[in-house]
Formats: structure tokens, sequence, C-alpha cells
């Protein structure tokens, strides 16, 4: 099972929403399982066990581990960085905005995932403080922006710059996305077009 729960006891004890469980449905194509030790709880102000930021509630976050071939991953380890990132690079293909992980963010391996304002954090919830590998991640190599693997991902060779630029077979179905072919002139000759008619003139006019 590609997802797992060891969150009984906690007060985030809900299971993760239909809509995130869906969009980590690649975790088997990536040989990972995630545990979630901190995941949904009630809305704010419905009354309910709840703590901390309101992105946990319906179970649109959580805050995972990652496995892969039953071991436990960790960012610390340069080996498992790449996995990470990848983690990241696909999720956010698949919607997900806000993930937190470093030193000094919960615990060493650990990793928050899912809904809410896009963003990505570090140590007391600061983006300042958001590792170097998570920044990358997520903003691609260039700095803030969508990831050029993103785009693969998503199904593009490359990010198109507009609609226009695009082929017609991939852009979206809107006015600017049609390029008509333009108009076609058949150019004929000026003495066609020549008459030798006479016209007689109209009173009232000379």
């Amino acid at each position: 099972m590609a997802i797992r729960y060891s969150n009984q006891g906690a007060t985030r004890n809900k299971p993760l929403s239909p809509q995130l469980a869906q969009a980590l449905d690649f975790l088997p194509e990536l040989g990972l399982e995630i545990e979630v030790f901190s995941g949904g709880q009630p809305a704010k102000g419905s009354g309910g066990a709840r703590v901390g930021s309101v992105r946990h509630d319906h179970g649109n976050a959580a805050d995972v581990f990652l496995y892969k071939d039953g071991r436990r991953l960790d960012w610390s380890n340069p080996q498992d960085v790449a996995v990470y990132q990848e983690f990241v690079r696909r999720a956010k293909a698949r919607g997900l905005t806000g993930f937190g992980a470093g030193e000094g963010y919960m615990q060493p391996g650990s990793m928050h995932i899912g809904f809410g304002n896009p963003a990505v954090w570090g140590a007391d919830g600061k983006g300042a403080n958001a590792p170097d590998w998570l920044r990358e991640a997520y903003y691609g190599a260039g700095g803030p922006g969508v990831a050029s693997d993103t785009i693969a991902a998503l199904g593009y060779s490359e990010a198109p710059q507009n609609a226009l630029a695009m082929d017609q077979d991939q852009a979206p179905q809107n006015a600017l996305a049609q390029r008509p072919e333009p108009p076609r002139f058949n150019y004929l000759n000026p003495d066609d077009f020549k008459t030798t008619a006479r016209f007689a003139p109209v009173a009232g006019f000379t």
C-alpha cells in the first residue's frame, strides 16, 4: 500500500482527503510509500480537536515520511535528495502546492505535503529557510517559476511562451489559440476590370 497511517494517536488523526490521496497515485511509479504521522483535522471553528495550520483541515495536507524498499529516507542523506526532489516535482505536477522540510522543521527526513497557498518553507515555517534542494525541486534551477521537469511531466517538451506559440494540436481551445490560415488573393490583370460603359448625367448634378 503506497499510503499508510501512523497518526492514530495524533491530534491530526484523520485520513487524507480523496483529492490528496488521488494526487499521490504516482507513488508506485517511483517505488515509494509514504507514512502519514500527522494527517487531516476538523475545520477551524468546527469545535473539533485541531492544531496549527488550516492547511490540514479536511485532510488536504499531511506530514509524512518517505520510504523506498522498506527504508525510511532522509533528506540529510545526499543519496536520498534526488528522490525527494523527484517526489516534489511529481506532486507539484499533480496539483500539490505546499511543501515544508529541512533542518529545524519537524523531524529529520519528514515533509509537509498538501494543498493551500503555493509555497515552500523550512525552519519556523519560513520560506527563507526552505532548503536549497526543496527550492530547486519546486521552482526549478532558474529560481521561482515552473520547473522544466514539471512541464515535461504535464506532457510538454518545453514551456509554451503563449497560446499562439503552441502547436494547434496542443493549444487550449480558445480564440487566441486558433490560428486561421491567412487569406489568399488571386492577382488579376487590371485590364480585366476596365469598362467601356457610359452613364447619362443625372439631372441636378454636373
